[in-house]
Protein backbone atom coordinates (compact mmCIF):
# COMPACT_ATOMS: atom_id res chain seq x y z
CA UNK A 1 0.00 0.00 0.00
CA UNK A 2 1.49 3.64 -1.12
CA UNK A 3 0.58 6.58 0.16
CA UNK A 4 0.84 9.98 -1.28
CA UNK A 5 2.46 12.93 0.41
CA UNK A 6 -0.54 14.53 0.77
CA UNK A 7 -2.38 11.78 2.28
CA UNK A 8 0.74 10.75 4.72
CA UNK A 9 0.85 14.43 5.96
CA UNK A 10 -3.40 14.35 6.53
CA UNK A 11 -3.20 11.23 8.66
CA UNK A 12 -0.30 12.61 10.40
CA UNK A 13 -2.06 15.18 11.64
CA UNK A 14 -4.92 13.31 12.60
CA UNK A 15 -2.85 11.33 14.59
CA UNK A 16 -1.26 14.32 16.24
CA UNK A 17 -4.62 15.89 16.57
CA UNK A 18 -5.78 12.63 18.90
CA UNK A 19 -3.03 13.51 20.95
CA UNK A 20 -4.42 14.46 24.48
CA UNK A 21 -3.28 17.87 25.70
CA UNK A 22 -0.86 17.29 28.41
CA UNK A 23 -0.84 20.26 31.41
CA UNK A 24 1.73 19.64 34.25
CA UNK A 25 0.43 21.58 37.66
CA UNK A 26 2.97 22.52 39.57
CA UNK A 27 1.92 23.56 43.40
CA UNK A 28 4.27 25.32 45.36
CA UNK A 29 5.58 23.14 48.26
CA UNK A 30 6.56 19.92 49.41
CA UNK A 31 6.99 17.72 52.52
CA UNK A 32 10.17 19.65 53.55
CA UNK A 33 9.54 23.37 52.07
CA UNK A 34 5.96 24.88 54.12
CA UNK A 35 5.65 27.86 52.05
CA UNK A 36 4.55 31.01 52.99
CA UNK A 37 1.75 31.17 56.30
CA UNK A 38 -1.99 32.07 55.28
CA UNK A 39 -4.44 32.12 57.94
CA UNK A 40 -3.59 29.45 59.82
CA UNK A 41 -2.54 27.04 56.97
CA UNK A 42 0.90 26.52 55.15
CA UNK A 43 1.20 27.47 51.16
CA UNK A 44 1.84 23.96 49.98
CA UNK A 45 -1.57 22.77 51.68
CA UNK A 46 -3.15 25.20 49.69
CA UNK A 47 -1.84 24.81 46.55
CA UNK A 48 -2.42 21.24 46.68
CA UNK A 49 -5.76 21.61 47.43
CA UNK A 50 -6.16 24.25 44.43
CA UNK A 51 -4.19 22.27 42.05
CA UNK A 52 -6.31 18.72 42.59
CA UNK A 53 -9.89 21.04 41.72
CA UNK A 54 -8.16 22.71 38.98
CA UNK A 55 -7.12 19.14 37.89
CA UNK A 56 -10.55 17.56 38.62
CA UNK A 57 -12.57 20.99 36.54
CA UNK A 58 -10.36 20.42 33.72
CA UNK A 59 -10.47 16.96 33.01
CA UNK A 60 -14.07 16.74 33.69
CA UNK A 61 -14.83 19.68 31.14
CA UNK A 62 -12.46 18.25 28.21
CA UNK A 63 -11.91 14.85 26.90
CA UNK A 64 -8.90 15.41 25.07
CA UNK A 65 -6.97 16.95 27.99
CA UNK A 66 -4.24 14.92 30.31
CA UNK A 67 -3.22 17.04 33.54
CA UNK A 68 -0.49 15.55 35.74
CA UNK A 69 0.44 17.12 38.95
CA UNK A 70 4.02 17.42 40.18
CA UNK A 71 3.63 16.26 43.74
CA UNK A 72 1.26 14.15 46.06
CA UNK A 73 1.71 14.68 50.06
CA UNK A 74 4.42 13.66 51.97
CA UNK A 75 6.82 14.21 48.41
CA UNK A 76 10.07 15.81 48.71
CA UNK A 77 11.07 17.51 45.52
CA UNK A 78 14.83 18.11 44.25
CA UNK A 79 15.88 20.83 41.79
CA UNK A 80 15.00 20.70 38.56
CA UNK A 81 13.29 17.20 39.12
CA UNK A 82 10.18 18.82 37.75
CA UNK A 83 11.80 20.32 34.77
CA UNK A 84 13.10 16.61 33.76
CA UNK A 85 9.76 15.32 34.11
CA UNK A 86 7.87 18.03 32.14
CA UNK A 87 10.48 17.23 29.49
CA UNK A 88 10.84 13.97 29.25
CA UNK A 89 6.82 13.60 29.36
CA UNK A 90 6.33 16.17 26.75
CA UNK A 91 4.22 18.67 28.19
CA UNK A 92 2.00 20.88 26.33
CA UNK A 93 2.12 23.86 29.00
CA UNK A 94 3.25 23.77 32.65
CA UNK A 95 1.61 25.92 35.26
CA UNK A 96 3.43 26.73 38.52
CA UNK A 97 1.25 27.45 41.47
CA UNK A 98 1.70 29.99 44.21
CA UNK A 99 -0.09 31.81 47.01
CA UNK A 100 1.13 34.18 49.96
CA UNK A 101 -1.22 36.05 52.66
CA UNK A 102 -2.43 39.47 50.60
CA UNK A 103 -2.41 42.13 53.51
CA UNK A 104 -4.08 45.01 51.40
CA UNK A 105 -7.94 44.80 50.81
CA UNK A 106 -8.22 42.97 47.71
CA UNK A 107 -6.99 39.87 46.16
CA UNK A 108 -3.71 40.40 43.71
CA UNK A 109 -2.49 38.43 40.94
CA UNK A 110 0.78 38.07 39.12
CA UNK A 111 2.08 36.30 36.22
CA UNK A 112 5.44 35.11 35.91
CA UNK A 113 7.36 33.60 33.00
CA UNK A 114 11.39 32.34 32.65
CA UNK A 115 13.90 34.35 30.80
CA UNK A 116 17.43 35.20 32.10
CA UNK A 117 18.23 38.44 30.50
CA UNK A 118 15.64 40.38 27.99
CA UNK A 119 17.38 39.62 24.88
CA UNK A 120 15.96 35.81 25.18
CA UNK A 121 12.60 36.86 23.05
CA UNK A 122 15.10 37.90 20.18
CA UNK A 123 16.76 34.39 20.13
CA UNK A 124 16.85 32.34 17.44
CA UNK A 125 14.65 29.10 17.16
CA UNK A 126 17.35 26.33 18.63
CA UNK A 127 17.34 23.19 16.79
CA UNK A 128 15.60 20.47 18.75
CA UNK A 129 18.76 18.33 18.38
CA UNK A 130 21.04 21.44 19.67
CA UNK A 131 22.91 20.64 23.20
CA UNK A 132 22.58 23.77 25.26
CA UNK A 133 22.42 24.78 28.78
CA UNK A 134 19.04 24.18 31.29
CA UNK A 135 18.52 27.89 32.12
CA UNK A 136 18.37 28.23 27.87
CA UNK A 137 15.03 25.18 27.53
CA UNK A 138 13.09 27.53 27.36
CA UNK A 139 13.90 29.65 24.31
CA UNK A 140 12.16 27.15 21.84
CA UNK A 141 8.92 28.29 22.91
CA UNK A 142 9.52 31.60 24.42
CA UNK A 143 6.85 33.43 21.78
CA UNK A 144 4.31 30.57 22.72
CA UNK A 145 4.51 31.27 26.49
CA UNK A 146 4.60 34.98 25.72
CA UNK A 147 1.14 34.16 24.09
CA UNK A 148 -0.28 32.21 26.38
CA UNK A 149 0.66 35.02 29.21
CA UNK A 150 -0.92 37.76 27.12
CA UNK A 151 -4.27 35.18 27.25
CA UNK A 152 -4.27 35.16 30.67
CA UNK A 153 -4.00 38.63 31.25
CA UNK A 154 -6.98 39.06 29.14
CA UNK A 155 -8.87 37.24 31.36
CA UNK A 156 -7.88 38.76 34.40
CA UNK A 157 -8.31 41.99 33.35
CA UNK A 158 -11.92 41.42 32.56
CA UNK A 159 -14.16 43.35 34.91
CA UNK A 160 -16.17 40.74 36.20
CA UNK A 161 -12.61 39.26 37.72
CA UNK A 162 -11.52 42.49 38.89
CA UNK A 163 -13.83 43.42 40.80
CA UNK A 164 -12.95 40.52 43.87
CA UNK A 165 -8.61 40.74 42.83
CA UNK A 166 -6.38 43.20 41.32
CA UNK A 167 -4.10 42.15 38.30
CA UNK A 168 -0.70 43.60 38.41
CA UNK A 169 0.82 42.26 35.60
CA UNK A 170 2.99 39.63 33.58
CA UNK A 171 6.46 39.25 33.99
CA UNK A 172 9.21 37.59 32.57
CA UNK A 173 12.71 37.30 35.08
CA UNK A 174 15.00 34.02 36.09
CA UNK A 175 12.04 32.73 38.10
CA UNK A 176 13.36 29.20 39.70
CA UNK A 177 10.76 26.77 39.70
CA UNK A 178 10.59 27.73 35.88
CA UNK A 179 13.98 27.21 35.11
CA UNK A 180 14.80 24.12 32.83
CA UNK A 181 11.77 23.79 31.14
CA UNK A 182 11.24 23.06 27.93
CA UNK A 183 7.62 23.51 27.07
CA UNK A 184 5.55 27.05 27.65
CA UNK A 185 5.92 27.41 31.48
CA UNK A 186 3.82 30.24 33.27
CA UNK A 187 3.74 30.68 37.20
CA UNK A 188 0.46 32.02 38.67
CA UNK A 189 1.31 33.89 42.52
CA UNK A 190 -1.88 34.87 43.89
CA UNK A 191 -2.52 36.89 47.31
CA UNK A 192 -5.47 35.21 49.08
CA UNK A 193 -6.67 37.44 51.88
CA UNK A 194 -8.80 34.30 53.32
CA UNK A 195 -7.65 30.65 53.12
CA UNK A 196 -10.46 29.71 51.04
CA UNK A 197 -10.17 32.41 48.21
CA UNK A 198 -8.29 30.38 46.14
CA UNK A 199 -11.66 28.87 45.28
CA UNK A 200 -12.53 31.91 43.11
CA UNK A 201 -9.37 31.40 40.79
CA UNK A 202 -10.70 28.57 39.63
CA UNK A 203 -12.71 29.51 36.98
CA UNK A 204 -11.02 32.32 35.08
CA UNK A 205 -7.94 29.76 34.49
CA UNK A 206 -9.89 27.32 33.73
CA UNK A 207 -11.83 29.52 31.26
CA UNK A 208 -8.05 30.47 29.94
CA UNK A 209 -6.79 27.00 29.78
CA UNK A 210 -9.74 26.50 27.71
CA UNK A 211 -9.14 29.18 25.20
CA UNK A 212 -6.05 27.74 24.86
CA UNK A 213 -7.14 24.55 23.83
CA UNK A 214 -9.86 25.98 21.89
CA UNK A 215 -6.45 27.79 19.38
CA UNK A 216 -4.62 24.46 19.38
Amino acid sequence: LFLSANTYKFLNKNIANQRPFTIMIDPAGDAKHTGRIIDDNFERGLTLQFSEQLKKQLEYSNNNIRVILTRFPGETLEYLQNANFANRLGADLYINILFYQEKEDKSCTTLYHYITEPTDIWQKKINNLSLYHYDKAHLPYILKTQQIGKNLSKIFCKKKNRTFFDYKGFFGLPFKPLAGIKSPAIAIEIGLIKKDDWKKFLNPIVSTIETILDSQ
